[in-house]
């Protein structure tokens, strides 16, 4: 029976899947597509596992793998709002969101109207689509190539925003498992762990050369590059389950998700 995984196709996520294609099976299929449609294809069953926006757990009911998630410890680098504007001046200003990820808009929302006391106006949109506009929310390689031609004088990153007001890392996404799936693939879902966590390795040692691809694609230097994939953190650390809690309580406050989640993780 095929096992159906999904991936981010970022180069944030380049160190975790480095070597996935050497390590797969015949029987596993992958699935590239931005956080969002990953979020949709989980949900729908499209998919057996996935690598989804923190948000989409929240208001799932799925099950872990043990130490994996795209996190970072302060600066991420490629999650960014861009503004023409100070952060405290931007109540009644519009802010455009990316419609790539979940997690990245309720962070923002967050940032901005809790922690910040502001009140934006919000609307999905691109970077083509800025005007009338005092922000826009990127994330990902698309905020990477921003990073060397900002639309706008002010960048700021989201999670180090949130490790100014909190003290705790950020964790974006995670690598989740729908409960059906595990009861008929447990073997194989266990099997893709093992391979999973051997690519991050391979890939972990393999930075300077990735950071190449960062070069191509962004615009930035060598070592801006380098200095980027050292900064986004593969693990799910007790600290950073401490983090997803209180994003978690964060968000239930606010009426977002109907529950504050436990993590429950498969057993390898």
């Amino acid at each position: 029976m095929a096992l159906t995984v999904g991936l981010v196709s970022y180069l944030n996520t380049a160190p975790l899947t480095f070597a996935l294609g050497e390590l797969a099976r015949e029987d596993w299929r992958f699935v590239e597509a931005q956080p969002t449609e990953l979020n949709q294809a989980l949900a729908q069953g499209k998919l057996d596992l996935g690598l989804i926006s923190s948000y989409e757990y929240a208001r799932g009911d799925y099950l872990l793998l043990p130490d994996v998630s795209i996190s970072a410890t302060g600066r991420v680098g490629s999650v960014l709002l861009f503004s023409r504007l100070p952060l405290d001046r931007l109540s009644g200003e519009e802010v455009v969101l990316t419609k790539a990820s979940a997690t990245s808009v309720a962070l923002l929302k967050l940032l901005l109207e809790d922690f910040c006391g502001l009140k934006p106006h919000y609307r999905v949109g691109t970077a083509r689509e800025l005007e009338g506009a005092a922000a826009y929310l990127a994330i990902g390689d698309e905020a990477l190539r921003l990073r060397h031609r900002p639309p706008f004088p002010e960048a700021h990153d989201l999670a180090a925003l949130w490790m100014e007001h909190t003290r705790l890392p950020f964790v974006f996404a995670v690598f989740a498992v729908r409960k059906e799936a595990w009861e008929e693939k447990a073997k194989a879902i266990r099997d893709f762990a093992l391979a999973l966590y051997l690519s991050r390795a391979k890939g972990l040692s393999a930075l300077t050369g990735l950071a190449s691809q960062c070069v191509r694609l962004s615009g930035l230097s060598a070592g801006e590059c380098l200095l980027y994939l050292k900064g986004i953190e593969y693990d799910l650390s007790g600290l950073k389950q401490e983090a997803l809690s209180v994003f978690f309580q964060h968000l239930f406050r606010r009426g977002e998700i109907p529950r504050v989640p436990s993590l429950k993780f498969i057993d390898l």
